[in-house]
């Protein structure tokens, strides 16, 4: 059974799958080992790192998954979090500009 959370996912990820092949993205799961607060989508486009935090309507990101965006952030990446119509808005208009 999916979560909320899930159908936002699939939606992002059905979008991010249409950019390829000028994007690469993976889905980390730790599944309790490892570092916690990854976004659920990293990748790369056109040479720019990115991250997403997905959130279903209403919700926010944790503390840790805000230190990880600043992270990103800090490091020159872009870091994006939200709902997948948030999401995919943001980004479109992120890739714009690389073009």
């Amino acid at each position: 059974m999916r979560t909320p959370e899930g159908y936002e996912k699939n939606d992002i990820d059905k979008y991010l799958e249409k950019l390829k092949p000028d994007l690469y993205f993976l889905k980390p799961a730790t599944y309790g080992f490892g570092e916690s607060g990854h976004s659920d989508r990293v990748g790369c486009y056109k040479s720019k790192f990115w991250s997403v935090e997905v959130k279903r309507e209403g919700k926010e990101p944790t503390p840790l998954q805000w230190q990880r965006i600043r992270e990103v952030e800090a490091a020159g990446g872009k870091a994006f979090w939200g709902t997948a119509e948030k999401v995919i808005g943001e980004f479109e208009t992120w890739i714009e500009k690389l073009r």
